[in-house]
């Protein structure tokens, strides 16, 4: 896959025109590149680690002659893949299946019930609301 198919994804997922997606690959791929470059680390959940390591210079040896060969210091990019990344490449988990679209309505009811189920019988402060006494 190169960056067009990648912003061909990007436009049909997201209904943007063509410019708009090739903009945002591009500036998406621009700030991990300049983060890194910085020296920052870039951590991406289930995807993996970008980061800017230091190698020391080091002595190493000719393999053709056994003479030994001074080797400069450099700086190199690193990425660590995440173990989510792995699993779906490596065939043991299936990747995530896009999710549906759902209405703001659904959305809203969904997440009021869940509310009034997680505070079922607790005060504004989590705490257990104690029972009244009949008299």
């Amino acid at each position: 896959m190169k960056k067009p198919d990648l912003a061909d994804l990007v436009q049909q997922h997201f209904e943007a025109n063509r410019r708009q997606a090739l903009d945002f690959v591009d500036i998406f791929f621009d700030t991990i590149t300049n983060a890194v470059a910085s020296g920052d680390k870039v951590s991406i959940a289930g995807f993996g680690i970008w980061e800017k390591k230091n190698r020391p210079a080091r002595m190493a040896r000719n393999p053709m002659t056994g003479a030994p060969v001074k080797v400069p210091a450099k700086t190199v990019a690193k990425f660590r893949a995440a173990a989510d990344f792995k699993a779906i490449v490596l065939g043991g988990k299936r990747a995530a299946k896009k999710a549906k679209k759902v209405t703001a309505k659904k959305t809203k009811s969904v997440a009021k019930k869940a509310t009034k189920k997680a505070t079922k019988g607790k005060s504004i402060l989590g705490l257990k609301k104690k029972a009244k006494k009949k008299r």
